[in-house]
């Protein structure tokens, strides 16, 4: 289960610091106690690995993929998306629980090029 907490502004994090250390996403590892080990490396900022958008917004089950808690933050939800539609309405699923949104643009695996999401 997963509980909105207070989200930290990452353009203030920008603001405030010369230098930023980001975890980009990882196929299957960017999740949730991954990047709490990584706010141990000193990472300001985390990624969850890419989620499809048509299944997040369409399905409970895959929601419960998705986790955080008050330690990860901020985090970055990926999420790869060919319908526009698709997108904004994960986006406002996941908003309360995420400091920002990224769409996937370059995903190089076969199957997301083939989907149109890569």
């Amino acid at each position: 289960m997963v509980y909105a907490y207070k989200r930290q502004s990452i353009l203030q994090l920008f603001e405030d610091n010369p230098r930023l250390n980001v975890c980009a996403p990882m196929v299957r590892y960017s999740k949730g106690a991954f990047r709490e080990v990584l706010r141990d490396y000193n990472v300001h900022i985390a990624y969850t690995p890419m989620i499809l958008a048509d299944v997040f917004k369409s399905s409970e089950h895959a929601r419960h993929d998705f986790t955080t808690n008050s330690a990860d933050c901020p985090v970055v939800v990926q999420f790869a998306a060919h319908d526009p539609v698709d997108l904004a309405q994960a986006a406002q699923i996941v908003a309360p629980f995420a400091d920002g949104i990224d769409l996937n643009c370059g995903c190089p695996q076969k199957w997301a090029y083939k989907e149109r999401i890569g």
